[in-house]
């Protein structure tokens, strides 16, 4: 994968809508020195306080996610601490869940050109940018924060250790699954959280739903994007098919359960019979627009990450107490499964400042950072580690305490990876968005379930290769 180098102004130019700058006018008088560091950017050990330079400021990004008081309190926390420690900072935001990998190939590229971001909040595949040679190791890091707090969830490690070295330090779990109206669902005599499968999920979203009224039961997609991936990858597992083996080295995903969850979806989307509990324009719905349908109160069982709930109730919006948080089902063979990624925070190569990257990367580590943050981002940022469950900014909320099962589960469930660890491979599998167009060609009518299921498996084949994995045996 090559990339072409450019600078940090370059990086900042041509990202156009999808990064702006932040924070230039947080800039404040630094010290006279940058810190040491090692030859790959690694920062050196931690001793006296970090020094910032004016020619090289604290350069940090983090991810802007559907909820505005939570990126206003990562963005102010960043600010505060640069300000408190008199440090020259850029700060930007990249736009999260895109699925694409334009953000990727941006901070490979500014490695390339040596002068790189110091620090990266991101659910971004780990094992891709690692195998692009963008990261550092961070593994002294995230042991002290075990030491501190417990060990990390088992999917958050499945998704940050590689070959011996954390390269993310796990932030906190991002909540995903199922969100319901229970006053909708009780009203019909369905207890939506006892539901174990997606043909028991359609059928009380057929009862719930009442267009006439503006309110649908199915309030998920199949496009392009996280929530249509998830969507997607659910399926195909609750059906027994996967993208790839044990090993994550070969493709699997050529088999009758596969066409069998390929025609379900189809049949979900296309068939008469379900019509009515389809929001207008499902098949169109980016990320974000399932969670403005729910806080809209135009849907009545949606999949998403937490923000749809942690949202509404920073907001006071009337459907939070209404609503509840449900695991997300299964299919005829396989039912339950489960386990939740979140965000990391990523030191990069090449990044001028490792050391005040490291101090501000530990500010986040405090309780109070962390209280906030669980406060804030009400049930949508829950604990990566094993002893933040029993602060009460988590046990005060029920939707926030139902989600430890699925965050503590030691199978660590990790969508297309599954059964077998993350890799770059299957990384880039999902920002080709190959599962999701999979299905589309079905609805669109340019390929029939078998072809469809065979076309994603030739595409699949060719990214593993050109990874340097097998694909196929």
């Amino acid at each position: 994968m090559a990339m072409s180098k450019l600078t940090r102004r370059h990086f900042l130019q041509m990202t156009g809508g999808l990064l702006s700058v932040g924070a230039l006018a947080a800039c404040v008088p630094a010290a006279p020195a940058p810190a040491e560091t090692t030859a790959g950017g690694e920062a050196a050990a931690p001793g006296a306080a970090a020094m910032v330079s004016e020619d090289h400021p604290l350069w940090v990004l983090h991810t802007n996610d559907f909820h505005p008081d939570y990126n206003d309190l990562i963005r102010k926390t960043i600010v505060d601490f640069a300000t408190e420690k008199g440090w020259p900072l850029e700060v930007a935001d990249t736009a999260g869940f895109l699925g694409g990998s334009a953000d990727i190939q941006k901070i490979a590229a500014a490695v390339q050109a040596g002068d790189a971001p110091d620090l990266w909040m991101h659910t971004v595949n780990v094992f891709q940018m690692r195998q692009l040679g963008t990261l550092v190791p961070v593994t002294d890091i995230v042991n002290e924060v075990i030491g501190m707090y417990g060990e990390v969830t088992a999917r958050m490690r499945n998704d940050t250790f590689v070959e011996g070295d954390f390269y993310g330090v796990p932030f906190h779990v991002r909540s995903d699954g199922g969100w319901a109206r229970k006053d909708i669902f009780d009203a019909a005599g369905i207890d939506v959280t006892a539901l174990k499968t997606y043909d028991e999920l359609r059928e009380a979203c057929m009862e719930v739903s009442d267009p006439d009224n503006e309110m649908w039961g199915w309030g998920m997609t199949v496009n392009r994007g996280g929530d249509g991936g998830y969507l997607v990858n659910r399926v195909l597992n609750g059906w027994g098919a996967y993208w790839v083996d044990e090993t994550g080295q070969y493709v699997e995903i050529n088999t009758p359960e596969a066409v069998a969850a390929v025609e379900w979806l189809v049949d979900t989307y296309t068939n008469p019979q379900w019509e009515r509990m389809l929001p207008p324009g499902v098949l169109s719905w980016t990320d974000p627009t399932n969670n403005e349908s729910y806080l809209g109160s135009k849907i009545a069982y949606t999949q998403n990450a937490g923000t749809v709930y942690a949202k509404a109730v920073v907001d006071g919006n009337p459907v939070a107490p209404l609503t509840i948080y449900d695991l997300p089902k299964g299919g005829p063979v396989l039912e339950s499964f489960n386990g939740l990624g979140g965000m990391n925070w990523l030191m990069i190569k090449e990044g001028k400042n490792p050391d005040a990257a490291r101090e501000l990367l530990m500010r986040f580590f405090t309780e109070e950072v962390l209280k906030q943050v669980y406060t804030v981002a009400k049930a949508y940022a829950v604990p990566a580690y094993e002893s933040m469950w029993e602060w009460p900014e988590i046990t005060d909320d029920a939707n926030a305490l139902a989600q430890k099962p699925a965050a503590l589960d030691p199978t660590g469930w990790n969508g297309a990876a599954y059964p077998g660890p993350r890799t770059p491979q299957i990384g880039a599998v999902e920002t080709a968005n190959i599962h999701t167009d999979m299905v589309a060609s079905v609805i669109t009518g340019d390929a029939t379930p078998e072809e469809a299921v065979q076309q994603a498996y030739d595409r699949a084949v060719q990214v593993f290769k050109e990874f340097g994995a097998p694909g196929e045996r």
